[in-house]
């Protein structure tokens, strides 16, 4: 499948206003950081927190919205596979095309204590902090339970990875 890339030229400056502007069928989930805060992976809301932005992604199934800020530029960038995106042309236009795109996982986190039931909250031990994705597992011996992020992988003509695109974020057991 083909991987596209577009680079927004319009008028608005509010990300969230930006991805609504797409019209997208299903919701959204949002990450991002700055120089002083990090935030998870979360559902997508009304607003986000007003900071400058080093990094934001919001994305969905269909598309992934990406703002870069390098001072004292901004670039949003939009990742996609669709081919009937309804944007206009002057302002989205056409920065790159990939060839190929794989669908992947990348594990965030996983298997919750085994005392207590099902739960958000998960332990990383490693870097101890509790992590809440907002995605609740089962605990349980039988099965291995992660939270995942739906990934699409973008490569150009020679197979280099170009784009890591943002899908969804979900649960995978085994």
């Amino acid at each position: 499948m083909l991987g596209r890339v577009y680079r927004y030229t319009g008028g608005l400056t509010d990300p969230v206003q930006v991805w609504q502007s797409l019209n997208l069928n299903n919701g959204a989930w949002w990450f991002g950081w700055s120089e002083t805060q990090m935030y998870l992976p979360q559902r997508l809301n009304a607003s986000l927190p007003q900071i400058d932005w080093q990094r934001l992604s919001l994305f969905n199934s269909e598309a992934e919205l990406r703002l870069l800020t390098h001072a004292p530029h901004t670039t949003i960038l939009l990742l996609t596979e669709q081919t009937d995106l309804n944007t206009p042309d002057s302002e989205w236009p056409l920065c790159e095309e990939c060839p190929s795109s794989d669908k992947a996982k990348h594990i965030l986190l996983g298997d919750p204590p085994l005392s207590g039931g099902r739960t958000s909250r998960l332990i990383d031990v490693a870097y101890p902090t509790v992590f809440d994705y907002g995605i609740e597992l089962e605990p349980s011996r039988a099965k291995r339970h992660r939270v995942v992020a739906l990934v699409r992988y973008y490569y150009d003509s020679i197979h280099r990875l170009r784009y890591i695109r943002y899908a969804g974020i979900d649960t995978y057991s085994w």
